[in-house]
């Protein structure tokens, strides 16, 4: 999902002749940003990297919420509607997406009581019923990652001739672009777990209910697994923190959709 290095460029605040280039509310954005990008560095797949991630888009997005605020970027996205328009549509691919992942989300937190029902029960009919539905979940959570790098990888490029507004834009545009990014790979990961848990649920049922009616407690474990403890786990923490992503995403598209009234 890399831009083109000249395009990259182009988005960082470098230049002294923006007035405010040494405003805090640019510093903290840019904090903000460098902070999403060096975890896209990182292979970490813990549940606590999903949190933080999560937590860590938050943050940027209240940072972005305060520079749109700020009377000078306000100033540059009034002098034409075609620069807040775009925004405001990549903006909201965002927002959209994490809309519709709260939702699968919820799905796939209904298909994990119903596999542990199944399993409690022994009921092979029922747990294979439940698996087939999660994992039909699980590519439904692998299209909305790939259609969210899709509309990240078409995010236009074109910039003002002034060098501020260059820069103002530039940032804004860096901030959603990241944002974008790391959201695709928290997609990715709760898939990741989200399949680990069906396949090995898959694997030790297929073991264990195919020889007994009733499963021993020893047995329960192999099945149940950590891997299904840890997607239960990682079900709370990304229904949690992903509402509060979105409520962030949607300050900042509101900000936005407050600086483009003030046009009319």
């Amino acid at each position: 999902m890399n831009t083109k290095p000249k395009a990259r460029a182009a988005y960082h605040v470098r230049s002294v002749s923006l007035p405010c280039r040494s405003h805090p509310l640019i510093s903290n954005l840019e904090e903000q940003i460098r902070a999403i990008q060096s975890m896209a560095t990182s292979s970490d797949g813990t549940l606590s990297w999903i949190e933080a991630r999560l937590s860590q888009i938050e943050l940027l997005h209240t940072a972005l919420n305060d520079f749109l605020n700020l009377s000078e970027t306000k100033t540059v996205l009034q002098q034409g509607t075609t620069t807040t328009d775009l925004l405001l549509d990549n903006l909201l691919k965002v927002v959209d997406s994490y809309g519709s992942f709260l939702s699968v989300i919820a799905t796939l937190k209904q298909q994990l009581f119903e596999v542990q029902s199944a399993l409690r029960r022994c009921d092979s009919n029922g747990l294979a019923s439940s698996l087939k539905s999660q994992r039909k979940t699980e590519k439904e959570l692998s299209r909305l990652a790939a259609s969210l790098r899709a509309s990240t990888k078409s995010f236009p490029l074109e910039f003002a001739s002034d060098t501020k507004d260059v820069e103002i834009v530039g940032i804004l545009k860096e901030a959603i672009y990241a944002t974008s990014a790391a959201s695709v790979i928290v997609f990715n990961r709760v898939v990741a777990v989200s399949t680990a848990a069906s396949t090995t649920v898959s694997s030790a049922s297929n073991k264990i209910l195919g020889f007994a009616r009733k499963i021993s407690k020893e047995d329960k474990e192999i099945v149940a697994s950590e891997k299904l403890d840890e997607l239960e786990e990682c079900v709370k923490i990304v229904e949690r923190m992903s509402e509060k992503v979105f409520r962030s995403l949607v300050n900042s598209r509101v900000s936005l959709l407050n600086i483009q009234s003030d046009l009319f």
